[in-house]
């Protein structure tokens, strides 16, 4: 009896090890940089810019090969270049963070992501808060469909 069992363990480890090396990618939980049946991306995902992966580029989640949740960019000095945050909903709503090249929030805003049959689209609108590279703000910036407006899109309460 625990001889078949000892024989059927081996078996499915063989198996598990076969099959993994024909994967495209790593299978399991704990890889990154992983495709789905339709070799779509998903899960974690990971960009290094070299090789041993000590340098980190990027770093967020797809599902189904869209990006969900927040993703982070970084430059070659390590520090942070922007921040995206996709919503659910609305669809394509993205909430940006982009940094100076010290650290510190330069602008922080809404855009969209339209995706068409025909045509993708990317844009601004709305206010777009400004910081300076101290932390202190200034003048925000209004876009309508990606273009740069100078005066707020709706007049100010009372």
């Amino acid at each position: 009896m625990r001889l078949t069992s000892l024989l059927c363990w081996q078996l499915l480890s063989m198996t598990f090890i076969a099959l993994s090396g024909c994967a495209r990618a790593p299978i399991g939980f704990w890889s990154r940089n992983r495709f789905n049946q339709q070799e779509l991306r998903h899960g974690p995902w990971r960009v290094y810019l070299d090789a041993q992966q000590q340098h980190l580029l990027n770093k967020g989640r797809y599902r189904h090969g869209r990006e969900v949740g927040r993703w982070r960019y970084f430059g070659a000095t390590g520090l942070p270049e922007r921040t995206e945050r996709f919503h659910r909903r609305p669809a394509g709503l993205i909430t940006l963070a982009v940094y100076h090249p010290n650290g510190q929030v330069a602008k922080r805003g809404k855009a969209r992501y339209l995706s068409t049959a025909a045509t993708e689209r990317f844009f601004w609108f709305g206010e777009w808060r400004c910081y300076d590279e101290a932390g202190l703000p200034l003048p925000s910036e209004f876009y309508v469909n990606g273009i740069r407006t100078g005066v707020p899109l709706v007049p100010p309460g009372p």
